[in-house]
């Protein structure tokens, strides 16, 4: 069941937040103006290539029996960490957010900029309020423990040992 739920949820916060969100964005940009980012812009691509693939890849993470199950809603008693996992403690979100922000920047739009950071606060507050409590209520000590070595956003290259 824990593999059907994640691809399911996985699949569809992905498409909402890195397809169906920019595309209603895009709908309210005909009254602002374009942002002129130079060849800043550019980054974005830089963005996309490292935050696409790590999406992909944490997600698969999830999907790997007894490797990691750090979903709320079905962590099941069991803590695991594997891949980005024991590095940062959101790297999916991480990279989703990566992913926003770069697309943010080609299209250098106030309304997609709007967008991006709007949801960039509603994934920082869920994970505060819901996910982290949850996890802690449901995993103990060993994920308090792991809450206090690995970082929550910004990957520490010192790697989790649990």
């Amino acid at each position: 069941m824990f593999v059907f739920r994640t691809i399911i949820w996985g699949t569809v916060f992905m498409a909402l937040s890195l397809i169906a969100g920019p595309w209603v964005a895009m709908r309210f940009d005909g009254s602002f103006p374009v942002i002129d980012l130079g060849a800043l812009r550019y980054a974005g691509i830089l963005f996309i290539i490292v935050g696409a693939p790590l999406t992909l890849y944490c997600g698969a993470v999830l999907l790997i029996p007894g490797a990691s199950k750090p979903a709320p809603y079905d962590a099941g008693g069991v803590f695991t960490v594997a891949g980005p996992y024991k590095y940062v403690r959101n790297p999916f979100m991480l990279a989703v957010l990566v992913t926003m922000w770069g697309e943010a920047l080609i299209m250098s739009r106030i309304a997609m900029f709007a967008y991006t950071l709007i949801i960039s606060w509603v994934i920082h507050f869920w994970v505060l309020f819901y996910e982290e409590p949850s996890l802690e209520e449901s995993l103990g000590q060993e994920y308090r423990k792991y809450r206090r070595t690995v970082p929550r956003w910004l990957p520490k290259f010192k790697k989790y040992k649990g």
